[in-house]
């Protein structure tokens, strides 16, 4: 069993546009068998409609599970959050600093995250990015609100010198509502580190398709030395508890 937490579907502002036939083909070739997927950025910049796409997906694919995708800068945000969660059926969050050119430590997030807060709903965020969800920018938002439970992309850090990754490893150490997704981590060893110090049950397999590789972002996970019942928690059994905490 593998259960992919970080797909993005739909169409996209960019040249990484995603249909659900060539998701559902990409998840068949690599034996993917659940993903959590998100709207990618639309050409319209219309996430709410997207996000009522992503509704209608979970809706008639009971394998895959929607996360409504939101732009704390937009006016309608909080009304945007509560329509995604309450009416559309959404289970979570998506917040994507990068794209929509935000810091995730600025008090603009607040709004957001107090909704997903009383909605007792997960959030997910696009971290590692220089300047905007760096680890540390990160910890800083988790600090306000420990009782939501984050995830965050890319082990917390993109660094490709690695030097974030101390920083990343004091997250794990420090705040224990953080969930790493390991999608990118690109060294074996900050895997099993990132499983040392977080513990086993706080890392989980989220591929980013289509920005990066479903299959070998999974080759990354069995080529660790991490021990096979490790695997398996990464690979489903993490992030299948965690949403089941959430179910309303």
């Amino acid at each position: 069993m593998v259960f992919d937490a970080n797909v993005f579907v739909g169409d996209s502002l960019y040249d990484n546009s995603l249909t659900l036939n060539d998701l559902k083909g990409l998840m068949k070739a690599s034996g993917v068998d659940k993903a959590i997927i998100r709207p990618l950025k639309p050409p319209d910049l219309d996430l709410d409609r997207a996000n009522r796409n992503i509704a209608d997906i979970q809706r008639n694919n009971e394998n895959l599970v929607g996360f409504g995708r939101i732009n704390p800068l937009l006016k309608g945000a909080v009304i945007h959050t509560k329509k995604a969660i309450s009416d559309y059926g959404l289970k979570g969050i998506h917040l994507h600093p990068w794209e929509e050119n935000y810091r995730i430590n600025s008090s603009v997030v607040d709004k957001i995250m107090e909704v997903a807060r009383e909605e007792n709903v997960p959030v997910y965020i696009s971290a590692g990015y220089p300047m905007v969800s760096h680890p540390l920018q990160v910890q800083e938002l988790v600090n306000r609100y420990p009782g939501v439970t984050i995830i965050v992309t890319h082990g917390g850090q993109l660094d490709m010198s690695g030097l974030s990754f101390d920083d990343a490893l004091l997250v794990a150490d420090e705040t224990k509502n953080v969930i790493f997704d390991v999608s990118g981590v690109y060294r074996r060893d900050f895997i099993e580190l990132l499983v040392e110090h977080a513990g086993a049950d706080r890392v989980v397999f989220g591929s980013c398709a289509p920005y990066m590789d479903m299959k070998f972002e999974i080759t990354r996970i069995m080529s660790t030395h991490l021990a096979e019942e490790t695997k398996k928690q990464i690979l489903y059994e993490n992030i299948e508890r965690i949403l089941a905490k959430h179910q309303k």
